[in-house]
């Protein structure tokens, strides 16, 4: 059972994650590239699964309170 102020803060890295990786997704769209993804497409696909992964942790961790 985690304190639930490392819920909540878990919560909050989770929102912040995919709020930004979404972002940085969206930018490496729009910003042309060469032959292979950009790194910003890159680093907000993988800021995007990990947010997803810590939101996952955060709704696990709340139910079992």
């Amino acid at each position: 059972m985690m304190p639930k102020t490392t819920t909540s803060v878990l919560g909050w890295v989770a929102a912040v994650l995919l709020n930004v990786g979404a972002l940085l997704f969206i930018v490496g769209l729009l910003i042309p590239h060469g032959d292979g993804p950009s790194g910003v497409l890159v680093t907000g696909i993988a800021l995007v699964v990990v947010g997803l992964a810590a939101g996952a942790a955060w709704l696990l961790a709340s139910r079992r309170e």
